[in-house]
């Protein structure tokens, strides 16, 4: 499940989600994949990608939001405040370690070396 982020801006809500159509669209829409695009997030964001991936994000509220109308949202909102969010929303999409179930993890488990059955017996 892909949880929403929200953002509260007075008394509007805007909430970002990155499912996997939204994910879909972003990759054909920046035409990179979608790990390059978590990279250049933690790198080298510009506004004009930040202001897409905003957009996207808001696709499952507003199905028809332009890339004015979300860079307006961001103005309200603060750039800052919008970086933060699209981050975190990405965060939710992907979960944590921790978040993901643990037969989806990997995972290594490796032992001390010593027998745990070496103690003699009372």
């Amino acid at each position: 499940m892909i949880s929403e982020y929200e953002i509260k801006c007075g008394d509007k809500i805007y909430s970002l989600k990155y499912n996997n159509k939204a994910l879909r669209t972003l990759e054909v829409s920046l035409d990179m994949p979608i790990a390059k695009i978590g990279e250049v997030l933690q790198n080298e964001i510009s506004i004009g990608l930040l202001t897409e991936i905003f957009r996207v994000g808001l696709l499952h509220w507003n199905p028809d939001i332009t890339l004015d109308e979300a860079g307006e949202i961001i103005d309200e909102v603060g750039i800052t405040t919008a970086a933060d969010a699209v981050g975190k929303a990405f965060i939710l999409a992907f979960g944590t370690e921790e978040e993901k179930p643990k037969k989806a993890r990997k995972e290594e488990v490796h032992g001390t070396g010593e027998s745990t059955s070496s103690k003699p017996s009372k």
